[in-house]
Order: structure tokens, then C-alpha cells, then sequence
């Protein structure tokens, strides 16, 4: 899958320096430090205003636990990112160009307004309603200029990929051409933004039923963003940084947010959600990587929507129908769960960025996807078992 607006890239041949690698693990650093540091004031603040999550429900927690946690990753990241821009009078691998300008811009800009409204979320517990339509104006808003500006420009090779705006223009799929929805139609392209964007916003919010699972699998998802844009040829170092910072501030908030849980994030989901969703846009290339990583979490929430809706329940609507929750029913304890979670994630991960043949790595996911089925559904059948001779 490709889009528009990708970043600088080194030139061809050129490697990263120790300034350039130093300021990637700077950025990282950076969020993670920021988030952790940030976390103990607002638990405390959250206990003392009573923004908590109390005692039942899906949580599994015995005392009122503060609910904010998002305040911390919303800082830490957002932070990170801002000082980036200070790296480009220091290094000019990361000199970026003013369509990139651009986009950093947008991406501050829509990501505060998700983080904003979801906080308020957190304390007042907003309409379903209100909460989508943030969702599709700060994706509008991650369009940008292209809404009214639908040329492409050219880029430092010459090429017409540019454009004023961060946008969705092709799909690849295995063993086909590519879907150019560009080509089709500049509005088809905005609209697959705008739905992939509120599509992942709504996956992280959809998982994060249990302690450090959504900041975990957020975590190794924009790893494996970073990971796959440094090792294209020629690296795409400034593309790097934004994931970067997302790992860090889900690094420093899973310290205290790995099972048992110190402080949940609350709408720090949706916020997440929205910059993986972004980030796999940005570079191009990438929404296959967040795809391979989210996939477990994915296929739950087209499950549950599928089945709420013929359930007569609406989608947005809590339940324990999902399946971390049905595996914590069935006597697995948390920790258990979510490094079954990581470690699908990663390996799927790891395969997807890994530079093997097209039928190497449709051998290697089968092999993975079947391991996942197996697990799930023995623990699916033990649970039968258990109930039977209860």
C-alpha cells in the first residue's frame, strides 16, 4: 500500500551518521522520559479529582484507578515530536521540506484535537455521535490542503508523489497491481483516509480492555513503522522520528500500565490510534506493517461490529464479547493474554518488514496465523470444558 507525502530520504548510498542515529534514540528517549515522569503527578491528580475508573465492569481492578493516563502519552509524544523540529538546524539528514513542514503541522494539529476531545471524554463520558465526528474532522484535517488542492507536485527525484496534505493514494495487494485510488478519483483517496485513519483510532480504543495491551501492541506497531522506513533504500529518516516518539511515550507509559495496572489511558487510545494511522500513511508503503501487527485486534473489531449489528446492539456499545476478554473469562490472567498479544504482533511484524520473497512470507504468516488459531481455539474449548464440569 503507498500514499502521498513522504518524507525526506536520505540519498541513495548515503548511511546514517552517529548525529543522525543519536537523534533517532534521542526522539525515542525523549517521549519515553517525558510520559514516565509525567505519569505520577497525574495519577495523583486523577485520585484527588476523581477522574478514576471504579471497581468493575471489564476491568479487573479491586480500587478506583486513575483514568487520564492519556494526559502523559499526549505530552510525551507530542513533545518529542516538536524537537524534532529543532534536529533539522543540526543534522541535515533530518532537514525537512516545506510539504513535510506541512504535514508535521497537521499531524500536531489533528492529533491535539482527537487527544482534547477524548480527555474530555474521560471526564464527562461524551455522546458516541460527538466522539465520531472528531474522528472524521481531525482525519480531515490530517487531508489538509488537498481537499481544495488536489494537484500532485514533484519531489526531490522529480516524481509527481507530493502533495500538500497526508493522503491515501494506492493500495498493493500480494500478487496483483496496484489499486491506484488516486487515479480513480482525489476524493475515492480522501475518503479511504478518512476511513483508515477513524478505523484505527477505533482498533486501539477497541483493545485497550486490558491492562497494557493497547500500549504494548501500540508500542511494537510503531517500532516495527520506524524499522520498516529505516530500512528502505534509501532510508527514510524523518519519516522515523514520528513513530519513534509514539513507541517512547507507549514505552514510558507501560511501566505503569503493564498488568496490574497503575493508571489506564482512557481516550489516550483513540489518540494513539490516530498518529499509527497517520504514520502508516505518511511514508508510504506502510499501512501493510500496521495491518500485519493490529491484525488480531483488527479482525476483533470486524467481529464484534458484525456481530453486534446482528445482534440488534449497537457497535460503540462495552461488552465482554471481545477476545481478550472471552480468554480472561476463561481463567488466563492478564499478563498471560497481553504476551500472547506481543508476541503475535511482533512476530507478524517482524515478518512483514522482513526482506524475504512474497511466497516466504505467505508461508511464514499462514504458519503464524494457523499457531494463533490453534492457541485460541484450544483456549476456546478448554473454557467449554471447564463450564461442563462446573
Amino acid at each position: 500500500m503507498q500514499a502521498t507525502g513522504s518524507l525526506a530520504r536520505a540519498r541513495p548510498g548515503e548511511i546514517m551518521t552517529l548525529m543522525t542515529t543519536l537523534a533517532l534514540i534521542a526522539t525515542f528517549l525523549l517521549a519515553f522520559s517525558i510520559t514516565a515522569l509525567m505519569v505520577p503527578p497525574i495519577q495523583r491528580l486523577g485520585i484527588r479529582r476523581g477522574w478514576v475508573q471504579k471497581p468493575g465492569g471489564r476491568r479487573a481492578h479491586t480500587q478506583p484507578t486513575t483514568n487520564i493516563g492519556g494526559v502523559a502519552i499526549y505530552a510525551g509524544c507530542m513533545a518529542a515530536f516538536v524537537a524534532t523540529i529543532a534536529l533539522e538546524s543540526l543534522d541535515p539528514a533530518l532537514q525537512r521540506s516545506s510539504f513535510e513542514t506541512l504535514r508535521v503541522g497537521l499531524v500536531l494539529l489533528g492529533g491535539s484535537l482527537m487527544f482534547a476531545v477524548m480527555w474530555l471524554d474521560d471526564i464527562w463520558e461524551l455522546h458516541w455521535s460527538f466522539k465520531f465526528g472528531t474522528q472524521v474532522v481531525a482525519a480531515l484535517i490530517a487531508v489538509g490542503p488537498f481537499l481544495w488542492d488536489q494537484a500532485r507536485y514533484l519531489d526531490a527525484n522529480g516524481l509527481p508523489t507530493e502533495a500538500r496534505g497526508i493522503l491515501l493514494t494506492a493500495f498493493n495487494f500480494p500478487f496483483t497491481n496496484q489499486v491506484d485510488l488516486y487515479a480513480i478519483s482525489p476524493w475515492l483517496a480522501i475518503i479511504a483516509t478518512i476511513f483508515w485513519i477513524g478505523w484505527m483510532s477505533n482498533t486501539v480504543n477497541f483493545v485497550d480492555g486490558l491492562d497494557g495491551l493497547a500500549a504494548g501492541v501500540s508500542l511494537i506497531a510503531a517500532l516495527m513503522l520506524a524499522l520498516h522506513a529505516l530500512r528502505l533504500d534509501p532510508p527514510q529518516l524523518t519519516i522515523a522520528l514520528l513513530p519513534l516518539a509514539i513507541a517512547g511515550a507507549c514505552g514510558g507509559f507501560l511501566i505503569f500500565n503493564f498488568p496490574p495496572a497503575k493508571i489506564f489511558m482512557g481516550g489516550g487510545a483513540e489518540f494513539l490510534g490516530y498518529m499509527l494511522g497517520v504514520s502508516a500513511i505518511i511514508g508510504g508503503a506502510k499501512l501493510a506493517t500496521v495491518l500485519l501487527v493490529l491484525g488480531v485486534p483488527i479482525l476483533d473489531v470486524a467481529w464484534l461490529i458484525v456481530s453486534r449489528t446482528l445482534a440488534g446492539r449497537s457497535p460503540m456499545q462495552g461488552g465482554r464479547d471481545h477476545l481478550h476478554l472471552r480468554l480472561r473469562d476463561l481463567g488466563f490472567s492478564g499478563r498471560q493474554i497481553v504476551l500472547f498479544y506481543y508476541g503475535l504482533s511482533a512476530s507478524f511484524g517482524l515478518v512483514g518488514i522482513s526482506g524475504a520473497s512474497q511466497i516466504a512470507k505467505l508461508a511464514a504468516l499462514s504458519v503464524l496465523a494457523l499457531i494463533g488459531a490453534v492457541i485460541i481455539g484450544y483456549a476456546m474449548w478448554m473454557g467449554e470444558r471447564r463450564k461442563q464440569h462446573t
